[in-house]
């Protein structure tokens, strides 16, 4: 094995331990990959790590050969994140496993220190710590009634039973959906605030392979998403709208987000949304309904003011008495929203 923790693997020096398959979706990781590697093959008592790969054209695949009990599944067909779960779970044979990404490193003690929450959860997650060459916690990542965010979780591999989504829109929003899952499966999610993980990021360029995904980079200042193909951004953040209303119910949209998701929402052709979801549909009509009179006030109030300065620039004899009309009118119109 490659890296800092060369040869340590915990299911040849631990035997006894149950083993877990680990779900791994790549797609241009190699930047990380051999440190998100390492610790989970020197944390966790792997079985198999099932890899799907979204058909990367850096070093990615020759790292995976590297390692041993590899199940490799080059898939550049499934083109979203919750497709290829989906896929993952037909290839899961241990009771529990757990789920990476591969820009994330597992710290020592991370698993033990998870395993002690398995009785009180059936799928949870941890503390995310996130690496621009500097160390912030992700604030929210333990946050229960905040989104679930990225991997690793441990789970139960029954919680995802009957989990279904079609290869169109699930893509950025796949933890939304897995909660969501899980516990109308009848199973408790959670989060450990004992244990943590590294999430890597550094100045790159996301999914090199895949100019379809292509649609920022991170750039390095303080740390800022760069736009550098807006009309691949605009359809990412398309379907990541068209995903919620697809496929999340809204009750498993967090108050903590929810005026910032029907923002996002608004955006989208209100038929599709009557066509799609009629639950949504109502939320966004009534939505659209209570933000419109504010709207509207802002408008009232923004040309009132532009009256009064024209009135106040120009000379005539009903100067006051019109400056007093508009803000009767202006005020009236706000007390009566």
């Amino acid at each position: 094995m490659l890296g800092k923790y060369e040869n340590i693997d915990r299911r040849i020096k631990e035997a006894e331990l149950e083993p877990v398959d680990v779900l791994l979706p790549t797609l241009d990781a190699a930047i990380y990959l051999e440190k998100c590697l390492d610790s989970v093959y020197r944390e966790i008592p792997v079985n198999r790590v099932i890899v799907i790969d979204g058909g990367s054209k850096d070093k990615t695949v020759e790292i995976l050969n590297k390692y041993p009990r590899m199940e490799i599944h080059v898939r550049p067909d499934i083109r979203t994140t919750g497709k290829c779960l989906e896929f993952a779970f037909t290839r899961v044979t241990t009771p529990w496993i757990v789920f990476m990404d591969a820009d994330i490193e597992l710290p020592t003690g991370w698993y033990d220190e998870m395993l002690k929450h398995e009785d009180a959860y059936d799928f949870f997650g941890c503390k995310r710590i996130m690496h621009y060459e500097f160390y912030r916690v992700n604030l929210g990542s333990l946050d229960i009634n905040y989104r679930p965010l990225g991997a690793p979780w441990v789970a139960k591999s029954e919680c995802f039973k009957n989990y279904h989504v079609d290869d169109d829109y699930m893509w950025g929003v796949t933890d939304f959906l897995l909660r969501q899952v899980a516990e109308k499966n009848g199973y408790k999610f959670g989060k450990v605030p004992t244990a943590y993980h590294y999430h890597h990021t550094t100045d790159n360029m996301l999914y090199e392979s895949d100019p379809d995904k292509r649609g920022r980079r991170m750039v390095f200042e303080e740390p800022k998403w760069e736009i550098i193909n807006k009309a691949n951004w605009e359809k990412v953040q398309d379907n990541y709208r068209k995903a919620i209303v697809k496929y999340i119910e809204p009750k498993f949209i967090f108050q903590s987000e929810g005026e910032a998701v029907l923002q996002h929402l608004k955006k989208l052709d209100m038929q599709w949304v009557k066509e799609t979801n009629t639950v949504w549909y109502k939320i966004l009509l009534d939505y659209n309904k209570r933000k419109y009179p504010i709207r509207k006030a802002r408008t009232i109030i923004s040309r009132s003011i532009a009256s009064i300065r024209n009135l106040i620039s120009n000379p005539g004899v009903l100067k006051i008495k019109s400056i007093r009309n508009t803000i009767t009118y202006a005020i009236r119109y706000i007390f009566k929203s």
